[in-house]
């Protein structure tokens, strides 16, 4: 079976959009939206058939599911500019995430990819809530990233010491509840759900400890 050649694929790809977007220079063609959507659309897939081609080439994945989520938006800008001021956000950073989650996926060694995973999706939780909620974003951006930290420490991959990243996750969902009960005007409510969370996690830790070590 002949093996795919993708540099003839991806060359050519580039040897016809680079015409269109000369006659484009040249002409002023009325479609130069949906011609550069078309072009990151093709970069994108390009770069995601090298990384299904070639095992090795993981990183092609990252750059594929960019320009594939940057050529979606401006054609959904084109087609469909409402949905476009409402979900472009998300479609960016959510196909970002989503290229690191994959990678870590590929490899459980390549822990480090889930943390700007974490934070990309974090980040398109946050437009996500901006958009359709009355809450702040912000809250649960910082929520996100404790639940990023947090992953580090249950999934596979991290070596050594696994404890470390609860330090940062325990401090970023602290002040994300902290930015929460602010938001919702419930601040009088924090600290004595504080006090109780905090005696349960006492309670309890010995518990978890002999556990983990039966």
């Amino acid at each position: 079976m002949k093996r795919f050649n993708w540099r003839f694929v991806f060359g050519g790809l580039l040897v016809f959009f680079g015409i269109l977007a000369l006659l484009d220079s040249v002409l002023v063609l009325p479609f130069t939206g949906i011609l550069w959507g078309f072009l990151f659309l093709a970069g994108g897939v390009g770069f995601i058939i090298l990384t299904l081609s070639n095992r090795s080439a993981w990183w092609a994945i990252i750059p594929g599911l960019i320009l594939t989520s940057l050529g979606v938006l401006i054609l959904v800008e084109a087609f469909f500019p409402r949905i476009s001021d409402s979900l472009g956000g998300i479609i960016f950073l959510g196909g970002t995430a989503l290229a690191f989650w994959i990678v870590y996926v590929r490899d459980r060694n390549m822990w480090w990819a889930i943390i700007p995973a974490g934070v990309f999706t974090s980040l398109s939780l946050t437009v996500l809530v901006d958009e359709f909620t009355r809450f702040d974003g912000g809250t649960f951006f910082l929520m996100g990233l404790a639940v990023t930290f947090a992953l580090l420490t249950i999934l596979p991959g991290l070596k050594g010491n696994r404890q470390w990243p609860l330090i940062p996750a325990g401090i970023l969902f602290l002040v994300s509840l902290i930015t929460l009960f602010d938001t919702i005007n419930a601040m009088r409510y924090f600290w004595p759900i504080l006090l109780i969370g905090v005696g349960v996690f006492l309670i309890l830790r010995p518990y978890f400890l002999k556990k983990s070590i039966s």
